[in-house]
């Protein structure tokens, strides 16, 4: 294929502003703040997901210290009535000594189930200081991802405005280039990870990093400046300019 030194030249350019998209949008892809929000959201998720489980426990426990409450208000009426029919001395002896034995029945009954309920009450308590601790967890690191938001989305807009200027530099460049040597960058570009031409610098082709051979060192030197040339390693478009040492 045959081209002008000057689309050759042109094509160099291309490359080197193809090169800083491919740096800019790996930027973009690869700002510490969006691996960090990547972070506190996974984070942020465990803590929600661990948050509703002591939620479920939580209301579980209400309803069992509801429970326990009521049991103990219940045995604590029948006792106030048997008091209260102890106190009206109404009755046979034998049936006010069993009440004395029931109100002692009671009372240390009341006293088992009130142990059950301060118990019911400590769960309680320490579930719900887990999920106090949870929230306060939660509530400092979305403010630390919001925080982080803001300064991604700057630096996102400032990659953005510099993909919008290379781009119009591409598309400028690329309209004075002659189609089918454009057409054969792309295709080698879109192989070679996006280097589909390079300079031949100190007699080394800057796309594989190798030396030339001394026999396509003196091929290249001799070979017509409009004439195409390719790497003999990596096959890409190779750019002769004073640098090249041929």
């Amino acid at each position: 294929m045959k081209a002008t030194a000057i689309d050759q030249e042109r094509l160099l350019e291309l490359q080197k502003i193809d090169t800083q998209i491919l740096q800019a949008e790996h930027r973009k892809k690869s700002l510490a703040e969006l691996v960090e929000i990547s972070r506190l959201e996974s984070q942020l998720s465990k803590l929600s997901s661990e948050q509703n489980h002591l939620a479920v426990d939580e209301g579980d426990i209400k309803r069992e210290l509801a429970k326990a409450e009521e049991d103990v208000e219940q045995v604590r009426n029948r006792k106030k009535k048997d008091e209260a029919r102890l106190a009206s001395g109404t009755g046979s002896p034998k049936d006010l000594e069993n009440l004395q034995h029931e109100v002692a029945t009671l009372e240390r009954r009341i006293a088992e189930l009130e142990e059950v309920e301060l118990e019911v009450m400590v769960r309680l308590d320490e579930v719900s200081g887990k999920i106090a601790a949870l929230a306060e967890e939660i509530t400092g690191k979305t403010g630390e991802k919001v925080s982080l938001e803001v300064v991604a989305n700057e630096k996102l807009d400032e990659i953005k405005r510099e993909l919008a200027k290379l781009q119009g530099d591409r598309a400028d460049i690329s309209a004075t280039i002659d189609g089918e040597l454009i057409k054969l960058y792309e295709k080698i570009r879109s192989d070679k990870g996006g280097i589909g031409a390079a300079e031949i610098i100190r007699r080394r082709c800057t796309g594989c990093q190798l030396d030339l051979t001394a026999a396509d060192a003196a091929r290249f030197g001799s070979t017509a400046l409009d004439e195409v040339i390719r790497c003999e390693e990596c096959r890409r478009i190779l750019i002769r300019t004073a640098n090249s040492g041929l």
